[in-house]
């Protein structure tokens, strides 16, 4: 009986040790890409931040986990930062910013906004170093680990929608109004929504006899991700911006 607790707490302190080392990680990797990207640090603190967990998604077929960090809501312009967590615990951490940073999405048919500092980095970068490095390891399955790993952030921590030729109507009608950004004419902000869709149109099918679409509409930010995975380095994502600068009125 006495063994039997030994082995239970020992089990139970090795898991609690192992808990807060994956915690301490993940805030490590957390700061560090805010020091990389100061645009990230809205609140201007000098120590700590104010980017706190909201949602955490575990693939346990690969062993890996990807999080999503978040800015307090109160915060205009908040921005997040996405972690991924490889079977070694091993912790990367992305800028997921706001669309006012044109340069890092590098939208389409758009120009970056006066006095905005430009970030020197694209999502598409940066999401082709943390895949490299996730996957590393893995020669046998790396496009299939890569796969699931784009899969699990699109759907299940972004909560995207696939988009098809049917969905047209939503890509070039609908439109996100946003405070973040300078106001912009509405009607040329639908122009620029169907400039999107005829280009975003030419290479749906990514690959020559492909049915599937790669575009994802990911609603809360506004954005459609357009993936290309007939690269041979490295994944190709294109963003198109699906919002609208608007300053509401105040009474």
């Amino acid at each position: 009986m006495k063994i039997c607790n030994y082995l239970f707490y020992f089990f139970l302190i090795t898991t609690i040790s192992c808990s807060e080392k994956n915690n301490t990680d993940v805030g490590e990797s957390i700061q560090n890409v805010i020091e990389k990207f100061p645009q990230l640090k809205t609140t201007k603190k000098t120590f700590g931040n104010d980017y706190k967990l909201t949602k955490s998604v575990k693939n346990g077929e690969f062993d890996f986990e990807i999080q999503l960090f978040s800015e307090p809501d109160s915060i205009k312009g908040k921005q997040e930062i996405i972690v991924f967590i490889n079977s070694k615990k091993e912790c990367y951490s992305i800028p997921f910013f706001s669309n006012k940073y044109k340069d890092y999405w590098q939208f389409p048919f758009d120009k970056e906004i006066k006095n905005v500092k430009k970030v020197n980095s694209t999502f598409s970068n940066e999401l082709n170093s943390v895949l490299n490095k996730l996957t590393k390891d893995e020669k046998s399955k790396k496009e299939l680990l890569e796969y699931k790993i784009i899969n699990e952030l699109l759907f299940s921590v972004l909560n995207c929608r696939n988009l098809e030729e049917r969905d047209s109507i939503l890509v070039y009608k609908t439109i996100f109004p946003n405070s973040d950004i300078p106001n912009e004419n509405h009607d040329e902000s639908f122009i620029r929504l169907r400039k999107n869709y005829e280009l975003m149109k030419k290479e749906w099918h990514h690959v020559k006899y492909q049915t599937n679409y790669n575009c994802y509409l990911d609603k809360k930010n506004a954005r459609i991700y357009q993936l290309n995975y007939n690269t041979q380095t490295k994944l190709k994502v294109k963003s198109y911006r699906q919002d609208w600068g608007f300053t509401p009125l105040s009474l």
